[in-house]
């Protein structure tokens, strides 16, 4: 289940999946839905992840963040993901990122996500996992 909500000039996202590692895949969803107006691409290209971080709210922070700059660099929306997030000396998020480069006539237009804010951040392992956090749009 992932879903967005309204916040002042902003946007939020909530997810909750069976497992954290799906959870920050339906987040990576919703990113891409939010820039396109709801329609997510085909998988023609692929990115690998590799983030890690002391903490669960700044793994999502980051991870959400590393989405904004594949936005920004190389205009890529994704369309399903594969990751998994482990714990050894750090919270680690890995995997990939299966999408299209974003083309407004074929994508379509929602809005553009400027950055991610810690603000009402929710990272719950589960099961299930929830996740909530707010973008700058």
């Amino acid at each position: 289940m992932r879903k967005t909500f309204e916040h002042t000039a902003d946007i939020g996202i909530e997810v909750e999946s069976p497992s954290l590692s799906e959870a920050f895949e339906e987040v990576s969803l919703s990113f891409s839905e939010i820039i396109t107006g709801g329609v997510l691409p085909g998988a023609s290209i692929s990115k690998k992840v590799n983030l890690k971080s002391d903490d669960l709210g700044s793994l999502l922070v980051d991870f959400m963040s590393y989405l904004v700059v594949l936005f920004d660099t190389d205009f890529f929306i994704t369309g399903s993901a594969e990751l998994k997030i482990s714990k050894e000396n750090h919270f680690v998020v890995e995997g990939k990122l299966y999408g299209e480069t974003y083309e407004q006539k074929k994508h379509g237009y929602g809005v553009e996500i400027k950055a991610i804010s810690y603000h009402q951040l929710i990272v719950e392992e589960g099961p299930p996992a929830h996740l909530r956090v707010i973008l700058d749009l």
